[in-house]
């Protein structure tokens, strides 16, 4: 499978952070996995190896991983690349109703009106 333009960049930076931090990729698993991550350890050594993709969320639970190693290792060393900056727009529309199991109670006809406080 190949990687979008975007994953593909995340990708290739991550590897280029993850050859600075000199850490193994049984210990990045390791990490990875303790912050709850669910990709098995052959599945993200193929994604850092470019040969699968992985969800952004598990992407960036790995870039996590990665830039904890950095932090106790280098102040201010370059780091692992998020799927999309922390304070930016929700752009991979993952919102409720958008695909995510949950369902929004807002449309109309979807549930009894809710009181709007003016009257």
């Amino acid at each position: 499978m190949a990687l979008g333009g975007e994953e593909s960049e995340q990708r290739r930076r991550f590897a280029a952070s993850l050859r600075h931090a000199g850490v193994s990729i049984e210990e990045l698993w390791l990490r990875y996995f303790t912050l709850g991550g669910q990709a098995g350890q052959f599945e993200v050594e193929a994604y850092i190896h470019g040969a699968i993709a992985l969800p952004a969320l598990q992407r960036d639970v790995l870039a996590h991983a990665l830039n904890e190693r950095l932090d106790e290792m280098y102040s201010g060393a370059a780091r692992a690349p998020y799927s999309q900056p922390l304070d930016g727009p929700d752009e991979a529309g993952d919102k409720p109703g958008n695909g995510s199991g949950q369902e929004s109670a807002d449309e109309p006809g979807d549930g009894p009106e809710k009181e709007s406080g003016a009257g």
